[in-house]
């Protein structure tokens, strides 16, 4: 292990190891916010793919119902 001072050895924390374990934890904090927002975006985008097929379905379905109409009214 690393030198120690004799504070440090008594448990005492200096301010400055406060300040570098607060970095650190604002760090896997953002890191951890990064993560999740990439996660969002692909479920929104993959959400939106979805609902693109599916708007693409509704309209090959009506146009089907059109020439169904259409070769119905035919006969």
């Amino acid at each position: 292990m690393a030198f120690q001072s004799i504070g440090q050895r008594l448990g005492f924390v200096s301010a400055g190891d406060e300040y570098r374990a607060l970095e650190r934890k604002v760090r896997r904090m953002e890191s951890a916010s990064k993560a999740k927002d990439a996660k969002l975006a692909a479920s929104e985008a993959k959400l939106a793919d979805q609902t693109k097929a599916l708007a693409d379905n509704a309209a090959e379905i009506a146009a089907l119902k059109a020439e169904i109409e259409r070769l119905k009214s035919g006969k």
